[in-house]
């Protein structure tokens, strides 16, 4: 009897330890939520007409063959990303598609190490679609980041996109983003150099994807799922000799 109450006891730890595992995502990653990586602005008024643009009526970025838009941010974990968002807006007369880029960077002061984006720093890219309205739009985009610094990347005319458009720039800033541009013949730049021209802030970028746990979290759970295991395995065994007494 004192044997199948410790048997119990032991089964019933073994659940709960298998209950930890499973909320902490040892085994699988298919059922964590997505997040929110990275946005750095809040999502503004949607629905922005190409003939409000051009009125000026919303101020906004062009995205085109000749200009690309994109913005500086810092990961601190290792991530998996899943896709690229952006509020969006495409021309009256094009229709088409933009690409979005992920660059990696050697500093918070760094650029793409090429303007056509053909250089080893250029880890993915994926194709937008530009709406016939102002929306927040996505392209998918899997790839694995480790902690450092990386800049989202928005044009076309490279990556078979040829469209026109613009990014609305009624998104809020969170915080103090770091946005770049790149202009056919003037190579690439900050666009806080044009403040006492224009402001050039609240665009909408997100990165969308989830947080991959540290290598530490991932032994102690395999460790422990190793544990369990052999500890019903020894205890299955030794538990079929086993009779109750009357």
């Amino acid at each position: 009897m004192r044997f199948l109450s410790l048997y119990a006891t032991v089964q019933d730890a073994t659940s709960r330890l298998l209950r930890i595992a499973l909320i902490l995502g040892l085994f699988s990653s298919a059922g964590r939520a997505e997040l929110i990586l990275f946005e750095s602005g809040a999502l503004g008024r949607t629905g922005v007409t190409w003939d409000e643009v051009l009125a000026g009526n919303v101020p906004s970025s062009s995205i085109s063959p000749a200009v690309f838009s994109g913005v500086r941010f810092e990961l601190a974990h290792t991530v998996a990303t899943s896709k690229i968002g952006v509020h969006l807006v495409g021309s009256s007369v094009s229709l088409d598609t933009c690409f979005g880029a992920i660059v990696a960077l050697e500093d918070q002061a760094d650029f793409p190490d090429s303007e056509n984006l053909s250089t080893p720093d250029v880890l993915g890219h994926t194709i937008i679609p530009f709406p016939e309205v102002s929306k927040e739009v996505f392209g998918e985009l899997d790839l694995v980041l480790a902690p450092g610094w990386y800049a989202i990347v928005l044009g076309s005319g490279l990556f078979d996109t040829t469209g026109n458009g613009a990014m609305p720039l009624n998104n809020p800033d969170l915080g103090s983003p770091d946005y770049v541009a790149r202009q056919l013949g003037a190579g690439w730049f900050d666009l806080s150099d044009l403040s006492d021209v224009r402001q050039f802030d609240d665009y909408r970028f997100t990165l969308v994807g989830q947080a991959i746990p540290e290598p530490n979290t991932l032994l102690m759970g395999l460790i422990g799922l190793g544990l369990m295991r052999t500890l019903q395995r020894s205890i299955g065994r030794s538990a079929i000799p086993c009779s109750i007494d009357r």
